[in-house]
């Protein structure tokens, strides 16, 4: 991954990039992997170049499908000058018309940050929520589902609450991403490996076509995710979440199909990118929803076209 603007040359880019991907395999099964960033001095590589940072720390994290809280640190940093007592232990709650989720359990913390796709934001105590654990997709996310959420505690927080969803569906993009580039190198290096009639899967043309198109659907995605962040605007960051959300559709479906019966079980791991990608695509917007909400937005002439240079 690089930015035709970056402040880290090409092989700054790739230590870190291999550093980030042994933090995330020596913090499998843990929670948080932000002591090991903190020892590794992440916070000056964020300051250096925040969008190769952000980009490669959430490829790594999707690539690993590790859990942890990282992208509520995201969003609670772009949140923190508008909110009150930004000392306050946080976590967010990513509200939909259909579901609201936290990423982790709600010990030791005061308050959820809830926040939906329109950037509204509102702060809820925590003994006021029922959480459940959500379960049957993906029994690694820990992810919990919220009840009883009250309709008070809007903050005030201008556009802040945009900026907000912005970064962090910047973020989900790159995991997205992430985690569907190690699901296309499973799907190869199976192809590669296993031989029917004589021949490598890899070299039948519909196995062939599968995975040109999984690559070509990732590539598209990661250079929608570029112009986001080259241009900035929220609309920017809606099209390229919506744009992951398809890649991940797509790709997984070829995984699936080429690696056969094996893809629809538990026998290899390619499942767990399957049910990680689907749920991930559902935080802040899934792409069909975007697709309709930007539709509308272009139909009402209210949407911002990003400027493409070619």
């Amino acid at each position: 991954m690089t930015m035709a603007t970056s402040g880290l040359d090409p092989a700054a880019i790739e230590l870190l990039s291999g550093t980030l991907r042994e933090v995330f395999a020596d913090q499998a099964g843990q929670q948080d992997p932000e002591a090991a960033l903190h020892e590794l001095g992440w916070d000056d590589v964020v300051s250096t170049d925040p969008a190769v940072a952000i980009d490669l720390l959430f490829s790594e994290h999707g690539r690993a499908l590790a859990a942890s809280r990282l992208l509520d640190t995201v969003v609670l940093e772009a949140l923190a000058p508008a909110l009150p007592d930004p000392a306050a232990k946080r976590a967010v709650l990513y509200c939909s018309p259909r579901i609201a989720l936290t990423l982790g359990p709600s010990d030791e913390i005061g308050e959820l940050v809830a926040i939906d796709g329109a950037g509204t934001v509102r702060l809820l105590p925590t003994d006021s929520i029922t959480l459940e654990p959500v379960r049957g997709f993906d029994d690694a996310a820990r992810w919990f589902r919220a009840g009883n959420l009250p309709a008070t505690g809007e903050v005030p927080v201008g556009d802040a609450g945009g900026r907000a969803v912005a970064a962090a569906r910047r973020a989900l993009c790159a995991e997205i991403l992430g985690a569907c580039t190690a699901a296309l190198e499973l799907a190869t290096a199976h192809t590669s490996a296993r031989v029917q009639y004589g021949r490598p899967l890899a070299s039948f043309q519909a196995v062939r076509h599968r995975l040109a198109e999984s690559y070509v659907a990732i590539e598209g995605a990661r250079a929608t995710l570029q112009l986001a962040w080259t241009d900035g605007s929220n609309s920017a960051a809606l099209l390229s979440k919506l744009r992951a959300g398809r890649a991940q559709a797509e790709v997984m479906r070829h995984v699936v199909q080429v690696f056969g019966a094996m893809g629809l079980t538990r026998e290899h791991d390619v499942h767990r990118y399957v049910t990680r990608t689907a749920a991930l695509d559902q935080l802040l917007g899934s792409h069909t929803d975007l697709a309709e909400e930007m539709g509308a937005a272009l139909l009402e002439g209210t949407a911002h076209t990003p400027a493409i240079t070619l």
